[in-house]
């Protein structure tokens, strides 16, 4: 049976909070990811940010050059480990109502997992 060690990515993206919407939109599409973990000065995890959440920030006409990730994340830091069931990981996400998980290893970020990467390995 599978775990989420098994089906995340662990090439993650990351963002300073700092960084400008446009310029997490255009590393998220060069990379081809849908999420990029946000960090703080002393270069730990401070949030999440998605596709969704920079969708909303143009729906609500922010300039994407001007607002930065810091404000337009999710700070809660829904996680997962990475020997966790991808049963367990599916239930995190319906619960906190998102669609990636950062996955941590002794509280360490290690890796993020999407629901996509959930389907893919329950196949």
């Amino acid at each position: 049976m599978a775990i989420v060690r098994d089906v995340m990515t662990t090439d993650i993206l990351t963002v300073p909070g700092t960084a400008t919407l446009g310029e997490v939109a255009r590393r998220m599409r060069a990379r081809n990811v849908g999420s990029a973990v946000v960090l703080d000065d002393t270069g730990g995890p401070q949030g999440l940010i998605t596709d969704r959440e920079l969708v909303d920030s143009v729906a609500a006409s922010r300039s994407p050059d001007l607002a930065q990730a810091a404000s337009w994340m999710r700070p809660e830091m829904w996680s997962v480990e990475g020997s966790a069931s991808l049963d367990e990981a599916s239930a995190r996400m319906r619960d906190a109502n998102v669609r990636h998980l950062p996955v941590t290893d002794d509280g360490r970020v290690v890796g993020i997992v999407s629901i996509r990467d959930l389907l893919v390995g329950a196949m």
